[in-house]
């Protein structure tokens, strides 16, 4: 019996270290588990971290589609004015060419000007003028009195 003693004893011992090593096991576990658990976290935050920055980007990205959209809406406009005015532009230098080609030209101005007519000219003209129409006055006036005669 001594011996069924010492051997549940030494069983009983055994069961005991066992039992240590398990809460030891435990404790590691424990402490590992914690440690993975501070992990989690930290994963959880940087992914919030990252779905907030992802939230931002996407509004980002959103306001620079809806700028280059406005900036292409822009060019379109651009161009087509830029093409009217090129337009515009080739007609008005149809309308030059046609002015160039019925525009005098120096010589031309000249021989108009020796062919008009100068001040002492047109002082001439007058006077030969105020005398016909004196002339004129004269006859009318003769045949007025002639008229009343007959």
């Amino acid at each position: 019996m001594e011996e069924l003693l010492r051997q549940l004893t030494t069983l009983v011992q055994g069961l005991v270290d066992d039992m240590s090593v398990l809460k030891q096991d435990m404790q590691t576990v424990k402490q590992k588990l914690g440690q993975l658990e501070q992990r989690v976290d930290k994963l959880e935050q940087r992914m919030d971290k990252q779905e907030e920055e992802l939230r931002w980007l996407k509004e980002q990205m959103k306001e620079n589609t809806e700028m280059i959209k406005a900036i292409r809406d822009n060019q379109l406009e651009q161009r087509s004015i830029q093409d009217g005015m090129r337009h515009e532009i080739a007609s008005l230098r149809g309308e030059m060419a046609g002015i160039r080609e019925q525009m005098a030209t120096k010589d031309d101005l000249s021989r108009l000007r020796e062919q008009m007519a100068t001040k002492e000219d047109i002082s001439l003209i007058h006077q030969r003028l105020d005398y016909q129409l004196g002339r004129i006055a004269k006859v009318e006036e003769e045949m007025h009195l002639l008229k009343k005669v007959d």
